[in-house]
């Protein structure tokens, strides 16, 4: 195990200093930190039960059904060495679907849908919109209130909102990709036509979906698995899961549910993200332990 970490660690930081391959955007390439700090349900002080927020691949407990296909498939690279290369949607999975699910529409009224403030940002789609309501705007107005959504799209990923975390640890091209797709989601015209990738390597990846996804529910450092049985309703730590469980065990209890130890009969609240790929949850698992997670440095 040490001397696969050590060359995934090695040839990983060789590709993050690398040019992106032909295909992909150019600009350099992010550093990989660890994830630091308390969930952001504990941040708005909210419970479990109290909010959708992390939930949009929930399956409820006691369900047989098998987990669906991942409608997010991304060029995944079956062994370790290998780069990704993630497309806007790829990153939509790892960022966003959790909480907005994967038609953008969120769960109303706490989370809101990403569909209409993205329509926004399209001046064929403004000048649609005004025309039903019977109003006649000239093009320099249209543009003018297509590039003002856009601006307070792109501000709210990175300073983030009311309950919206910020996503300041998507960097751009990461985000030129992930617009991209959204406003193919949106139905925004031409938009199909004009999707990007990025090419990045294992832990990369791991951020990502670990900043993106599972610190919306999960703490940075603290108890583990172990204090399940003493504690109800906790939920383990990220430092935690590589420490006390196989890679294995991850995969398959983010991607098809598995029972909580020390509860007989229950796998927990634990959503089931069958639209995750094992790669991914592979590699968010040795992030974890390449770069382990630690508290808030904020206030040091």
């Amino acid at each position: 195990m040490i001397a696969v970490l050590t060359a995934v660690v090695a040839l990983s930081e060789e590709d993050l200093r690398a040019p992106a391959r032909k295909g992909t955007t150019q600009e350099e390439r992010p550093k990989v930190t660890p994830v630091e700090g308390p969930s952001w349900r504990k941040h708005l002080g909210l419970s479990y039960a109290q909010s959708a927020m992390g939930r949009m691949g929930f399956t409820p407990v006691g369900s047989s059904s098998a987990p669906s296909t991942a409608w997010g498939q991304s060029s995944t690279p079956g062994s370790l060495e290998r780069p990704f290369i993630l497309s806007g949607e790829d990153l939509y999975r790892l960022n966003c679907a959790s909480c907005h699910n994967a038609r953008g529409s969120g769960s109303p009224p706490e989370i809101r849908s990403l569909v209409d403030p993205v329509r926004a940002t399209s001046p064929d789609l403004v000048r649609q919109q005004m025309t039903k309501r019977g109003i006649v705007m000239d093009e320099a107005t249209i543009r003018q209130m297509a590039a003002q959504a856009e601006a307070s799209l792109r501000e709210r990923l990175a300073k983030g909102g009311e309950k919206m975390p910020a996503f300041k640890h998507l960097r751009g091209p990461e985000v030129e990709a992930t617009l991209a797709y959204l406003r193919a989601l949106a139905g925004v015209p031409g938009s199909a036509r004009r999707q990007l990738h990025v090419t990045e390597p294992m832990p990369r990846v791991g951020e990502l979906l670990a900043k993106g996804t599972c610190r919306i529910c999960h703490d940075a450092t603290g108890p583990g698995r172990d204090a399940l049985a003493s504690t109800p309703g906790l939920i383990p730590s990220l430092a935690s899961l590589p420490e006390q469980n196989p890679v294995m065990s991850v995969i398959r209890k983010v991607r098809e549910g598995a029972p909580a130890p020390g509860l007989p009969g229950s796998r927990g609240e634990m959503p089931v993200f069958s639209y995750l790929t094992a790669d991914e949850v592979t590699a968010t698992y040795f992030y974890l332990l390449i770069y382990p997670p630690r508290e808030s440095s904020v206030g040091r």
